[in-house]
């Protein structure tokens, strides 16, 4: 072989050699998410943004667009494509979007009312509408769950060739497929925010996005602060390591005053947590109205806070938000943009700074859900089935002994094999410090991170103001010293003065 061919291979095959990256580089799914109606103030309202976490749980990229909104050839930018039709008693009048859905050649999936003719014909389709009342879903290893509906459109009949799961109805005579697929289609007719159709809907998407990475649950404690009992939150964390239970802590961040006393008994309290076991994630600052547009000092503070926890030794592996926060520039772009790991919670308000149709998109996104949720799936077994996709079993840090007694109480009657979330792929990255987590090892600028570690008192002895620089203090000391000298001899002279007059008016007085 020539030498310049030997040195070719030699570089191949160092090339082949280099370590795999904590994540894979291949570029998200982008999909195209269309809708008609948000369903504001109907059974059917948050339906969309269900949508959007759960694809977010599959570290899918979603463009999110009203049908009125649609412009010719749009579909033609994707290979994949989500409508959901909200309203029943309006049918779609965009004429581009209905031309353009007929000649569509990607995979599309459907939920609700008014399906386009070819997918009826590729299906053979045949649908009704259930108008109020109980029906009980099974999907996957979970059954007999009920759901309380109203106009619920459901698959009569079909030919499709795969379905999911099963939709049983009061009366018990008749069982129908909760969705059904088929070639480039796929027919979901019912999704609801907040109930087990959301749960089903995972199991449709997992295959439709053709995902295949296996599924982890994770115990997640939120609402930690550094006023919450710290001495509660080293006990819990002995007690879940103890019961062989690894857990995340969601931990609030500070961005002022880190070298107060009550600061270093936070990180002190975090150091435990991650020796017993624990994963540190960030969570987003609370955001307050009014919002301020022109306030851009959130990437400082997030870097300032993540420097503050790694250069304590403690080593935070992702972020967690609501799902508003991935859309939104100034949040995503600069809040959370350390982060390529991420647990997104269901939107409670949703408060946009710089509002933006397009998703920001995590390698490791887990999907959070309540332990109520999760015990309202009905199944048979005495473990918990898991579901499809990386979940997060969410529990807000309690406050009393009594209310980690009954958290405890309740992990013990779950039966959820928990997975430890530094077993996957994490990566941090600040100004100054960059973490990587795989296999359990994680590392702080490429050195392996030893999370043994022995607590230390934390002293109270704190100037909490800076004292005052004082030229004047002796000249000061010495007027106080001389006034107190004047004052004195003055009660002493009106004391004699008092004395003498006594004594002369006695006198006067006898005489």
């Amino acid at each position: 072989m020539k030498r310049g061919g030997l040195i070719v291979v030699l570089l191949l095959m160092a090339v082949l050699l280099l370590p795999a990256p904590a994540h894979s580089a291949a570029a998200p799914q982008h999909v195209l998410l269309l809708y008609d109606s948000l369903a504001k103030g109907t059974a059917r309202e948050g339906n969309v943004a269900e949508l959007q976490r759960l694809l977010a749980a599959y570290s899918t990229k979603v463009t999110v667009l009203s049908l009125d909104e649609y412009e010719k050839g749009t579909l033609d930018s994707y290979s994949r494509v989500i409508t959901v039709i909200n309203r029943a008693d309006l049918s779609i009048t965009n004429g581009n979007y209905l031309q353009d859905i007929e000649s569509f050649q990607g995979k599309l999936l459907y939920t609700g009312y008014s399906i386009p003719g070819r997918m009826k014909q590729e299906l053979h389709l045949t649908t009704a509408v259930w108008s109020e009342g109980s029906v009980a879903l099974s999907v996957g290893g979970f059954s007999g769950t009920h759901l309380q509906v109203e106009e619920m459109p459901y698959i009569a009949a079909s030919k499709a060739a795969r379905s999911y799961g099963s939709l049983s109805f009061q009366d018990g005579e008749h069982e129908v497929p909760y969705a059904v697929s088929g070639g480039q289609y796929t027919y979901a007719p019912y999704l609801k925010q907040g109930d087990a159709s959301a749960a089903a809907m995972a199991y449709v998407l997992k295959d439709w996005l053709a995902y295949s990475k296996a599924p982890h649950t994770y115990l997640l404690l939120k609402e930690i602060y550094p006023f919450s009992n710290l001495d509660l939150l080293e006990k819990a964390a002995d007690q879940l390591y103890q019961n062989g239970i690894p857990f995340i802590a969601s931990v609030q961040p500070v961005f002022g005053n880190t070298d107060f006393p009550a600061m270093k008994r936070y990180l002190e309290a975090l150091k435990i947590v991650q020796s017993r076991n624990g994963s540190i994630l960030v969570n987003v600052p609370a955001v307050r109205p009014p919002i301020n547009s022109n306030d851009f000092s959130l990437h400082d503070k997030m870097n300032g806070f993540i420097n503050v926890l790694i250069n304590n030794g403690l080593a935070p592996l992702g972020v967690g938000a609501e799902s508003y926060w991935s859309y939104d520039k100034e949040y995503a772009g600069r809040g959370m943009s350390f982060f390529d790991s991420a647990v997104l919670y269901p939107d409670v308000e949703a408060r946009y700074m710089d509002q933006t149709n397009v998703s920001k998109v995590f390698p490791s996104s887990v999907y959070s859900l309540t332990p109520e949720f999760l015990q309202g799936l009905g199944h048979s077994s005495k473990s918990t089935p898991e579901l499809p996709m990386d979940i997060a079993v969410t529990y807000d840090f309690p406050d009393s002994e009594e209310g980690l007694e009954k958290l405890l109480q309740s992990l013990d009657q779950a039966w959820i094999a928990f997975a430890d979330y530094k077993h996957e792929a994490h990566k941090v990255v600040t100004d100054t410090n960059t973490v990587l987590s795989s296999d359990g090892v994680i590392r702080v600028n490429g050195k392996e991170l030893n999370v043994d570690y022995t607590p230390e008192a934390v002293s109270s002895d704190y100037s909490y103001k800076e004292k005052q620089f004082q030229s004047f203090t002796k000249l000061f000391s010495v007027q106080n010293k001389f006034f107190i000298v004047v004052i004195i001899a003055a009660l002493l002279l009106l004391a004699v003065l008092l004395l003498f007059g006594y004594r002369l008016y006695r006198k006067k007085y006898l005489k």
